[in-house]
């Protein structure tokens, strides 16, 4: 079947009503006075078009001159104030070269009816230079403030120091001494937490114990601001006290317990003949004989030997804040390691026996491990907790 052929005024008629929504779209942020959105969708529909349409390109020109017109007066009604945020004014007045340096590379602009646009450009590099010099001055003499205050131990005013450093950088590059009073805020600012193990299980503990225990990755735990030493050393100062605190180290009694059972199965087993009501074999339709496979139950006897032992290690880790001489945070601890050996043989038929039987056949008996090994591999199971715990630490310091 032909199709019918569309008319082209009815094409044009679609393609206008197509186009309608977006030309009103942009006039309505403009009423609206999202001027950043119109010059963001104006620039885009205008950005390599011969013929520029004249409804973006009078959207254009509005939104730029009144969005001009509105940074000058917020800039200049911030700058009368007793006390000037020069960071905002100069947040201001940066965002106003980047647009109207956004729009220089489509000058001169004049649309497809050949009016030229008129964009009411504002001057602003002398106002912006102030206000770069002054945003940086503010900031360092803040980030001065900050860093007084983590001369006098506190900490969090030195790591805010160091970010008032940085933004500092961000207006000018190594503002007077800036790098280095950074780099000082940033050596006031850090954390040192000294990692300990306290043994109140009132027993030994195993040799290896507490190197084993503090063998631990630090990639996930030491930061800017925090670092974790595992042996103390006498040139630094430590403001937390990671304890791992040990209550209790059990180890059970070496236990040897021995079961048998019976694995049954049935089987197939060769080939029976099929007899008739007679007794005699049946006979097919051409006289050969039936048979069919034969089934049997097999049996095997299954001594079994199974050697368990275990050790558990029940403990804490207290975050101790040496300045304050108080515990700020605790969480129990604890893991276990368990030795289990299965030993089998079996007497029957090995047809009978089942896969877990069948794995443990043949296995000798094994000498128990000593309690140090154990409570040792208690200590490797412990480990990854531990690191946890440690490195959701941030939390508190």
């Amino acid at each position: 079947m032909q199709r019918a052929a569309i008319h082209p005024l009815l094409l044009l008629l679609g393609l206008v009503v197509l186009a309608v929504p977006s030309c009103t779209s942009v006039q309505s942020l403009v009423e609206s006075g999202n001027y950043e959105k119109t010059i963001a969708v104006a620039q885009r529909r205008l950005t390599g078009k011969q013929k520029k349409n004249p409804k973006y390109v009078a959207a254009l020109e509005t939104a730029v001159n009144r969005a001009n017109e509105e940074d000058v007066n917020r800039a200049e009604f911030l700058k009368k104030k007793p006390e000037v945020d020069w960071v905002r004014v100069h947040a201001i007045y940066d965002n106003l070269k980047q647009r109207q340096d956004a729009l220089r590379p489509l000058l001169p602009l004049t649309d497809k009816n050949g009016r030229k646009a008129n964009f009411r450009f504002v001057k602003v590099e002398g106002p912006l230079a102030e206000a770069t010099n002054r945003a940086a001055d503010q900031v360092y003499r803040q980030a001065l403030s900050e860093l007084e205050a983590g001369r006098r131990g506190d900490k969090s005013a030195a790591r805010a120091a160091y970010s008032s450093f940085e933004r500092t950088d961000r207006y000018r590059s190594n503002y007077r001494d800036s790098y280095t009073l950074q780099a000082e805020a940033e050596q006031l600012g850090k954390v040192y937490v000294t990692v300990d193990v306290v043994n109140q299980s009132g027993g030994y503990l195993p040799r290896g114990f507490e190197d084993e225990l503090l063998r631990l990755r630090t990639d996930n735990m030491d930061d800017r601001w925090r670092v974790f030493d595992f042996h103390r050393r006498d040139d630094r100062s430590y403001d937390y006290s990671a304890r791992i605190v040990i209550r209790d180290i059990a180890v059970s009694p070496e236990r040897i317990s021995e079961r048998s059972y019976v694995d049954e199965k049935q089987i197939i087993d060769g080939e029976e003949y099929v007899l008739d009501s007679r007794g005699n074999v049946a006979k097919d339709s051409l006289g050969n004989d039936i048979t069919r496979p034969r089934k049997v139950i097999v049996r095997a006897e299954i001594l079994e030997v199974l050697q368990q032992k275990s050790a558990f290690v029940t403990g804490s880790m207290q975050l101790y804040d040496l300045r304050r001489q108080r515990v700020v945070d605790e969480e129990e601890l604890s893991a276990e390691a368990v030795f289990e050996h299965y030993a089998s043989t079996y007497r029957g038929d090995p047809r009978a026996l089942s896969g877990d039987s069948r794995r443990r056949i043949g296995n000798q008996p094994r000498q128990f491990p000593t309690n140090e090994s154990l409570i040792l591999d208690a200590v490797a199971v412990l480990k990854p907790h531990l690191q946890n715990r440690l490195a959701d630490s941030h939390r508190l310091i």
